[in-house]
């Protein structure tokens, strides 16, 4: 007996459509993120494509750009400053499907930052120019910008510092 095999045909057009949609989320994932030659932020994307964010008011460059497992992706944008050689790292700025999600500006410094729990926060260190005393470091939520946690403390410390600070650096 010979059974026909259109019933199977709904079932693999279904599981193939499935796999069609993760190839496409995949091929927008951001996959770089570099300076362009004005300074400003440029992603690359898995499907060969770029964009240029615009840069802030007097911004000059980007450093420390990260790409989070969730995709979103965050940079420290850098600043000239009067009587300072060297561009100043003032705001994060964090980015996700195609739309800035948050800023974290400091009237201090950003020496280091990174994402946590999978990109949902953000964990960053702050401080002086010169002289710091102890580390201020804060954890953020990505998309609200809502303070979590704040520590001051020594960095250099592996025992008195709490989890979210590890990789954080002067």
């Amino acid at each position: 007996m010979i059974r026909s095999r259109w019933p199977l045909i709904p079932l693999l057009l279904l599981l193939s459509n499935a796999g069609m949609s993760q190839a496409g989320l995949s091929k927008d994932r951001a996959v770089a993120v570099s300076a362009g030659r004005d300074g400003a932020a440029e992603i690359t994307f898995a499907h060969g494509g770029k964009t240029t964010i615009r840069k802030e008011p007097g911004q000059v460059g980007i450093r420390e750009s990260r790409i989070a497992p969730d995709g979103t992706v965050g940079w420290l944008a850098e600043y000239r400053v009067e009587n300072v050689s060297y561009p100043i790292a003032g705001t994060l700025i964090v980015w996700r499907t195609s739309n800035m999600i948050r800023r974290f500006p400091t009237e201090l410094s950003f020496y280091s930052w990174t994402f946590y729990a999978q990109g949902k926060q953000v964990v960053y260190h702050a401080g002086p120019l010169h002289g710091e005393l102890k580390s201020h470091c804060e954890l953020h939520d990505a998309t609200s910008g809502r303070l979590l946690a704040v520590w001051d403390g020594d960095l250099e410390s592996v025992n008195n510092r709490p989890a979210w600070t590890i990789g954080l650096s002067h």
